[in-house]
């Protein structure tokens, strides 16, 4: 009886997964826009899952705070169980501010949504350790805390947590300054520098006033190029055209060069998104490259290359896809090359190709963002943050200029870099 069980069991496991994997190839088989709508549709479902997880442990473990022995609704519990539910509420409604709340400035609705959300991920953080703690003091015979006192702590924690990380991403972005130093570098460019933007996000809870002071920020770096590596927008240009103005701004020597990341191919807008940037003054490399300075030799230049992001591949975005040979195409071997790649996943796979280039600058990882998303971004990225080396080759991932939908930063920095390019 058992054995017929789990094989009922792995048959069953099977089938999911096999329906899984067909339902996925008949999406990413459909036209563009429907398969996007379709995608997104996946990504909120799969979202509500593991929000709903969170919720339901975290109902079972605060909604018991006020209960007093035989008052099971006395008016305190009620009014707490209301005041639970509508704070659920709102850390479930919080992706749906990509959809509803996306305009030049961001929501206060959809910040305190994503804040109830960050607030839900540490609160069950913090319940999870403390049982695991709780476990082993039980073990050890030991007597651990009661529940309401965890429950308690616990909603402190997650109070002041999302307190300071709301607090943190509210100061400008600050400046790190890092010197790489690059073989062959001709003297001639000993010294040139490159302001490097990612993961900016403008959406429901970045918006116009924030760029602008990147944008400032930027400009008193007085960088020879700024770039801008991706993830610049979470939204359709119909929406946001407004918000993205500043950028026109921008004063750079040789140009603002820019990359597509993942959530541009979510957006679903990608072709006007890049028209908007070119009215902008923006160079797009799309699966291209620039000679900078334009009016120098191979032997006195930088070649800048820049892919699409690899996500375009994995659902099939018509005419984009991560196309380094293309891309490289007429850099030569005497210049200086300098990938645009917004994946580290994607620097990975350009350093095991058998192209020649000199620095990767990446972004996409946030560095997790906030604890404990900082594990999974550590162990899930080749390249995490900061500064790598393999080989000859330079890899820099930067942390992001702000963020993604939660507005809080805890134990990461958001920043603006400042590389310097030096001989040796």
């Amino acid at each position: 009886m058992i054995m017929k069980r789990k094989g009922a069991l792995i048959v069953s496991i099977v089938a999911i997964v096999l329906s899984v994997i067909f339902a996925e190839s008949w999406v990413l088989s459909l036209e563009s826009k429907l398969r996007g709508r379709i995608l997104r549709i996946q990504v909120v479902i799969i979202i509500q899952c593991g929000v709903a997880v969170i919720s339901i442990f975290l109902w079972k473990n605060l909604s018991t705070v006020f209960q007093t022995k035989g008052h099971d609704a006395s008016p305190p519990r009620l009014f707490w169980k209301f005041i639970l539910i509508l704070y659920t509420m709102f850390a479930h409604g919080s992706y749906l501010s990509n959809v509803f709340l996306v305009r030049t400035e961001p929501s206060v609705l959809a910040i305190v949504s994503y804040l109830c959300l960050g607030a839900h991920v540490q609160m069950f953080t913090f319940l999870v350790i403390a049982k695991a703690v709780g476990f082993i003091i039980k073990l050890c015979k030991k007597r651990p805390l009661k529940n309401n006192s965890t429950a308690i702590m616990a909603m402190f924690y997650g109070f002041l947590m999302t307190s300071y990380g709301y607090y943190r991403i509210c100061q400008p972005p600050m400046v790190k300054n890092v010197t790489i130093p690059i073989k062959k570098l001709p003297p001639s460019l000993n010294g040139f520098t490159i302001t490097l933007l990612s993961d900016i996000h403008i959406g429901p809870t970045v918006g116009k006033k924030q760029l602008e002071v990147a944008v400032d920020i930027t400009n008193s770096l007085q960088s020879d190029v700024v770039v801008i590596d991706g993830d610049l927008v979470d939204g359709v240009v119909s929406k946001l055209k407004d918000a993205v103005q500043p950028l026109r701004d921008i004063k750079s020597k040789h140009g603002i060069f820019y990359v597509t990341g993942n959530h541009e191919y979510y957006t679903m807008d990608v072709e006007n998104w890049m028209e908007t940037l070119k009215e902008l003054g923006v160079h797009v490399l799309h699966n291209a490259n620039a000679r900078v300075p334009a009016d120098k030799a191979d032997d006195n230049s930088l070649c800048f290359v820049g892919t699409d992001d690899i996500e375009a591949d994995r659902i099939r975005y018509d005419g984009h896809g991560m196309k380094l040979d293309t891309a490289i195409k007429g850099c030569s071997t005497e210049q200086i090359t300098i990938l645009l790649a917004h994946q580290p996943s994607a620097a990975k796979i350009a350093l095991q190709s058998n192209n020649k280039i000199d620095l990767i600058l990446c972004g996409h990882t946030h560095g997790g963002q906030m604890f404990p998303i900082i594990i999974g971004a550590y162990f899930i990225n080749p390249f995490y943050a900061g500064l790598y080396q393999h080989g000859d080759s330079f890899i820099y991932v930067t942390m992001g200029t702000y963020y993604w939908g939660f507005p809080m930063r805890i134990g990461t920095q958001h920043e603006i870099t400042k590389i310097t390019l030096v001989s040796v």
